[in-house]
């Protein structure tokens, strides 16, 4: 009668007996020549703490799917010695839980260190094979059906699916159904055509594996980006090659800066490009809405007397009460340092709307308690509807002018009769005339500000701002004039304008120099622009790599189409094939930064101005320009900062890794004369030294 004991003591391989929470019951004398521990060390205790931390996942697969198996797959782990060391052991299993005096899954380990250092240095196929295993990218081998026929280590690491349950079957079957689709199509594109192919693809977590990693957190799937190398007619390989990356922290990244574009930083609100987009597309559905637009009586002294923390908590606390007393399909954005607007969606009738208007106002007047007490202000609503023929920045006009009689009427003053607003209607038809004689009488031109580098404090580029000199009224700046361009239809002209302007000048200047220009969304949706713009530019004798295209967030998001037009995404690419550079405006303010960041060739992010004024005292403001820092400097785009004003804001935009800045510090905008001074002198090496000048 054979000594079952004395027969397993005397096995090289160490055999050892684990329990349903993977609890060591049994295991053999081996254990102390293999791993350097006595086995009576280690019973009752959990094997997964001998196992390396990289190869848990591997290790829970594996006993999960070996349930019901009479023998296992074989898996290589790390596992600790008792010296501290780690080794490489194989190990293989079968389920005897149904055996009487086991009651667990039996494993047998081999110590393959030896071998694998053998393999290692003699063998480079075993070497490579070994480096694939455990590399941290997914790695997987399909044929031309798509069914995986070979699979790494990372592809258990990430997701928990043992390769038992992954080889035979098709690696779309492992996306979610969200991304099924997308990750079938990128495989037939590699089959199909024999080029390269990516994709973007959540992928099924294992339900026990996902559990096990974040039991706290909802983790059904993991994003993971493919890249798809079509090797099927190579001799030696016949496949699809597949590598996948986790880029679980990019989404986060995404997710974040998402909010950050789409909400107020300091009340967490819409933006007024959200705002915008919202009126837009109801409008075009002819859907009924009330516009309410909300400006804060009392508000400035409380920033006086209190200081500016006071005044963003009250902020935050107004924010808050809005939020709560709409429906949550309404949109509530802060438009302005003390402004907000309210879109309630479907209130077609004026006396609901001026309902909401007075409840609104009898909210915001109940006391605020913040750190530095209590605080009690009061708001002005004006209320306008959505009407046949209405604008978007006519019911936004609307109700500014509503919101302004209604501040007027809180002061006791007397509010403007029908035909007082009708009168400004006239004037403005007068000055819309007068705009469309004085753009043929050349009134329009091209003013330009400086735009240095942070480092160097050298100008190298000018942004065209336009102006008009009307013979009556003097030189009007833009807020006077543009809305009315486009309400008028003269916004492409002036565009032509601008550009002609602007072009004639840069001519003249340093060849280095770089033209930085905005594009309005009639002009970025005009079929035609790109034609017109290269005969602009050869005219004047000027490369197109001069040149840098400004792009607002709300431009790009109305894509007009048909009627002659094409959408702004269409006329961005264009630009781009001519060799026009890119840059996005305003970032941070508008509703999907990130999105245009990822879809559009841009050579620079320009920081709004917003953020630029408190990036000394606001904590808020710092962290949002050096995320977008870290994003540009990872994508290889410059940096500009917007609106600066005091040295103290450049230093501050230098060290959160911003590249140039922009603003009255620097220069004022100039015109074509004033310019040509300012580049011909020492300004335009060290505009530090305009400072300085007499």
């Amino acid at each position: 009668m054979l000594d079952q004991e004395a027969l397993l003591a005397r096995l090289p391989d160490v055999v050892f007996v684990v329990d349903e929470d993977v609890r060591l019951r049994y295991v053999n004398a081996a254990a102390k020549d293999v791993l350097g521990f006595e086995p009576s060390e280690w019973i009752g205790r959990s094997a997964l703490d001998l196992v390396h931390p990289d190869d848990v996942a591997v290790v829970i697969s594996s006993a999960t799917a070996l349930q019901g198996k009479r023998q296992g797959t074989p898996i290589e782990v790390r596992v600790r010695r008792g010296d501290g060391s780690w080794t490489w052991l194989e190990i293989v299993g079968a389920d005897a839980t149904d055996v009487d005096g086991v009651d667990g899954l039996i494993c047998v380990a081999r110590d393959l260190t030896a071998r694998r250092m053998w393999e290692v240095s003699g063998d480079d196929v075993a070497r490579f094979q070994q480096i694939v295993q455990h590399a941290a990218s997914i790695t997987l081998l399909l044929d031309r059906h798509g069914t995986v026929e070979s699979v790494n280590g990372a592809f258990t690491r990430l997701l928990g699916h043992d390769p038992t349950e992954v080889i035979g079957h098709t690696l779309v079957g492992f996306a979610s159904s969200e991304s099924a689709a997308a990750l079938a199509t990128a495989i037939h594109q590699a089959i199909t055509t024999g080029e390269h192919a990516t994709c973007e693809a959540a992928m099924r977590m294992n339900p026990t594996y996902a559990l096990a990693v974040s039991p706290a957190a909802n983790m059904p799937s993991r994003p993971i980006r493919f890249e798809i190398v079509n090797l099927l007619d190579d001799p030696v390989v016949g496949g699809l090659v597949v590598t996948g990356h986790d880029i679980t922290d990019l989404h986060i990244a995404r997710e974040a800066l998402e909010r950050v574009a789409s909400h107020d930083a300091l009340t967490d609100l819409s933006t007024r490009a959200v705002l915008l987009e919202q009126m837009s597309v109801l409008l075009a559905a002819g859907r009924s809405a009330a516009v309410l637009f909300i400006d804060l009586d009392r508000f400035k002294p409380v920033n006086d007397l209190l200081g500016h923390e006071a005044g963003d908590q009250l902020l935050r606390s107004v924010g808050e009460r809005l939020r709560r007393l709409v429906r949550p399909a309404d949109i509530v954005s802060r438009v302005g340092g003390d402004e907000f607007v309210v879109l309630a969606i479907g209130v077609a009738e004026q006396h609901l709307a001026t309902l909401l208007a007075e409840r609104i106002e009898r909210e915001l007047e109940a006391p605020y308690i913040i750190g530095a007490g209590p605080v009690r202000i009061s708001a002005s609503v004006g209320v306008a509807l959505r009407t046949n023929g209405s604008t978007v920045a006519g019911v936004l006009a609307d109700a500014d002018i509503a919101m302004y009689d209604a501040k007027a009427g809180r002061r006791g003053e007397p509010v403007r009769s029908l035909p007082d607003r009708r009168r400004s209607s006239v004037e403005r038809r007068q000055l819309a005339d007068d705009l469309a004689a004085g753009l043929q009488r050349n009134e329009v031109v091209a003013h330009f500000q400086p735009i240095a580098d942070i480092g160097t404090r050298r100008t190298i580029a000018v942004e065209a701002l336009v102006r008009w000199n009307h013979p009556r009224l003097g030189m009007l700046q833009p807020s006077a004039f543009l809305d009315l361009a486009a309400d008028a239809g003269l916004d492409l002209m002036l565009g032509d304008a601008v550009l002609e302007s602007a072009c004639a000048t840069l001519a003249t200047m340093p060849a280095d120099l770089q033209l930085c220009v905005n594009l309005s969304v009639t002009q970025l949706a005009e079929r035609t622009l790109c034609d017109r713009l290269a005969v602009i530019l050869a005219r004047h004798g000027l490369d197109p790599e001069r040149l840098r295209v400004e792009i607002t967030e709300n431009a790009t998001l109305a894509r007009r189409a048909g009627g002659g037009r094409v959408s702004p995404e269409h006329t961005l690419l264009e630009l781009c094939a001519m060799g026009v550079s890119l840059s996005l405006d305003d970032f941070g303010t508008g509703y999907s930064s990130l999105t245009h960041v990822r879809r559009y060739p841009l050579s620079a992010i320009k920081i709004d101005r917003s953020f630029v004024t408190g990036v000394v005292d606001h904590r808020e403001d710092r962290a949002v320009i050096a995320a977008v820092a870290g994003l540009a400097s990872m994508l290889g785009l410059q940096v500009v900062g917007e609106g600066v004003e005091h040295i103290e804001q450049v230093d501050a935009l230098r060290d959160l890794g911003c590249d140039a800045v922009q603003g009255y510090l620097i220069s004022r905008a100039m015109d074509a004369s004033a310019l040509a001074v300012w580049m011909a002198g020492a300004a335009a090496d060290d505009w530090f030294l305009a400072e300085l000048a007499p």
